[in-house]
């Protein structure tokens, strides 16, 4: 309630109410991009994906985020931010009726792959590049009192952007591959991403050149600079030693996740389901997404009384040996109930080591090179998750019907846990700075 309060006084700023408009149109169009992405590689009667299918799509997903990030702040300082995002968004729109024409046109065949995921690689990359720009651009929009609340409303609207997006087009698939051919109703999501983002672009033109920033005379970063703050970034997270240690467990726990997540899609698409009822397949593995989600949810309630209480050292301890028993409960009895019980589970464990992790780099990075070392955090964490995608398509099976994969990933999880005790032995009081520990002097 408090959140939505807040969020109300924000929004009597025109500029704000215009800002959140373009940022809700234009994630949400992205999330639709990717559900028609799924519904089109990993769904269509003639994709028959197999697991390096699904390692790609994680790929495209995850890694424009990544990739492009370090690197947008020279074009954000040089160039009307408004432009960037105007732009950004009519060359999405574009992209997206490329992509709807090119899904449309009927057999996936390795030509239309490429170009198809070449389409949708620049799609999510430029949205990291107008993500950047509308953030950079979010302090001209409020009240200079007013810059911290809403720095803590935005980065909740990008999830339930998202939802809202994923909701539409998996409510649009199912809906329309009842009336429709499978081509067709796979490139309808793209056309509607296309509504979406020319949204978000005719409201984005509602604001002025210069409304968003850079104005004359504010400092300008460098390519060079780039780097060299990477640089610094790095030999940062080198010296901080919990801190370090604290972004290689959560890069290892996504490792985990991203061999979980690719197994489970291919026991929903091959093993549990068919050609013939890719409807229910797509609701049933929905469903593991947001039983693992609500795990993803419940671990702030979680994790933070617990480090409160037990300490960093032995939450982030206890997640990654409770994420290796979780492993165990599919592995005895392969089911569909299983599963979600062990997404959910997962999740919420997973989510605890980031939040431990998140604390670590807060506490022991100086805010002189914070900003730099979260790019590099940023990456770190995307790329466990296709590096687990790449393990588990050279490692599964057609079908992913794996128990083996099941129980070696939970000794993966307790190995990260040895490790992690290792490691953090000699110097366990450290982990709880930031915390309520830190101040009487608690061991863990």
């Amino acid at each position: 309630m408090e959140a939505l309060r807040r969020l109300a006084q924000l929004l009597r700023h025109p500029a704000f109410r215009r800002l959140v408009a373009v940022r809700t149109l234009s994630q949400g169009g992205d999330a639709v991009v990717q559900v028609g992405m799924a519904a089109f590689i990993l769904f269509s009667p003639q994709s028959q994906p197999n697991a390096w299918a699904i390692a790609a799509v994680i790929a495209l997903v995850m890694l424009p985020f990544s990739v492009v990030g370090p690197f947008v702040s020279p074009i954000l300082d040089r160039f009307p931010r408004q432009r960037i995002v105007v732009v950004c968004d009519l060359t999405r729109l574009v992209l997206a009726l490329a992509t709807f024409v090119v899904v449309v046109s009927g057999e996936a065949a390795d030509y239309r792959q490429v170009l198809l995921y070449g389409l949708l690689l620049v799609i999510l990359g430029l949205n990291r590049l107008q993500l950047a720009a509308l953030g950079a651009g979010m302090p001209h929009t409020v009240a200079a009192n007013e810059y911290l609340e809403a720095a803590a409303i935005m980065p909740m609207l990008g999830p339930l952007s998202g939802m809202i997006g994923g909701l539409l087009a998996g409510a649009l698939r199912l809906a329309s591959g009842r009336m429709l051919s499978p081509a067709w109703a796979d490139s309808l999501a793209f056309a509607l991403a296309a509504v979406m983002f020319a949204g978000s672009a005719l409201v984005a033109a509602r604001f002025t050149g210069r409304r968003l920033g850079p104005h004359a005379g504010e400092v300008r970063s460098t390519w060079a600079s780039v780097w060299t703050g990477l640089s610094v970034g790095v030999r940062e997270l080198w010296h901080a030693r919990p801190a370090f240690v604290g972004v290689g467990m959560v890069f290892g726990a996504r490792v985990g996740y991203g061999v979980l997540m690719t197994q489970v899609i291919l026991l929903y698409r091959h093993h549990f389901g068919s050609d013939e009822n890719l409807e229910s397949v797509m609701i049933e593995m929905g469903a593991w997404f947001l039983a693992s989600g609500l795990g993803f949810a419940l671990s702030g309630l979680v994790a933070t009384p617990s480090a409160a209480r037990l300490g960093v050292r032995r939450t982030l301890l206890a997640s990654l040996t409770l994420a290796g028993l979780t492993q165990l409960i599919p592995a005895g009895a392969l089911t569909r109930a299983t599963l979600l019980v062990a997404g959910c589970l997962l999740g919420l464990c997973l989510q605890s080591v980031k939040i431990c992790g998140d604390t670590l780099v807060q506490a022991h990075i100086s805010d002189r090179v914070r900003g730099r070392v979260m790019v590099i955090y940023d990456v770190i964490n995307n790329m466990g998750l296709v590096v687990g995608a790449l393990v588990a398509a050279a490692t599964l099976p057609t079908d992913g019907v794996s128990r083996s994969a099941l129980v070696a990933m939970a000794g993966w999880y307790v190995l990260l846990a040895m490790v992690f005790t290792l490691l953090s032995r000699s110097d366990g009081a450290s982990y709880n700075r930031g915390t309520v520990l830190a101040s009487d002097g608690s061991q863990t």
